[in-house]
């Protein structure tokens, strides 16, 4: 990881989720709990623990704080993408059938960032709790045209084809700079 990936939003985020969660008892369990139930970003806020994520990530106070009650959900990483997690298997083929049905995944690409939040929470719960948390954070982070666009090929497990005709696997959020979001 180069120094500048280890201060993207996302690895700061990963770090905060790691941190949080590396120590299950006491305090610490009881705010993700309360970040857990919050109905809204501002709910959230009222957890000194959230407070800390959004003092690291001073950006965006109100999507920094969808962000924390999204990862207080995630119960452990996974190193796949979140929408080929829980996408097709191909373009082609709908056997086994996605963890997410194509019409869920589309109502997730029409969220506005407003409603992020609960969007990404019904993910998270239909993956039970395992995803990818930089490339989740980075999507919530820079929810736009971009990382839909990137979610659409990965959910269909589609590659862009290459100049040369190889295929090329579209850019996650995370591998994505963060001057091109």
């Amino acid at each position: 990881m180069t120094n500048r990936e280890k201060h993207s939003g996302p690895a700061i985020a990963f770090q905060w989720w790691s941190e949080l969660t590396a120590e299950r008892a006491g305090r610490r369990r009881a705010a993700l709990a309360r970040m857990r139930r919050a109905a809204t970003p501002i709910e959230v806020m009222f957890e000194p623990e959230a407070l800390g994520l959004i003092q690291r990530l001073p950006r965006n106070p109100d999507r920094v704080a969808a962000l924390a009650g999204i990862l207080a959900c995630v119960r452990s990483d996974d190193s796949r993408l979140v929408a080929r997690a829980v996408g097709r298997d191909s373009l082609d083929n709908d056997q086994p059938p996605a963890i997410m049905s194509e019409a869920r995944f589309r109502r997730i690409l029409q969220t506005s960032p407003d409603g992020l939040m609960d969007a990404m929470r019904r993910l998270v719960a239909m993956t039970k709790g395992q995803v990818n948390v930089r490339d989740l954070s980075a999507a919530v982070l820079y929810w736009g045209e971009r990382v839909k666009r990137d979610w659409m090929f990965q959910y269909y497990n589609v590659s862009l084809a290459a100049p040369d005709g190889q295929g090329a696997a579209p850019k996650s959020p995370t591998q994505s700079s963060e001057s091109e979001q």
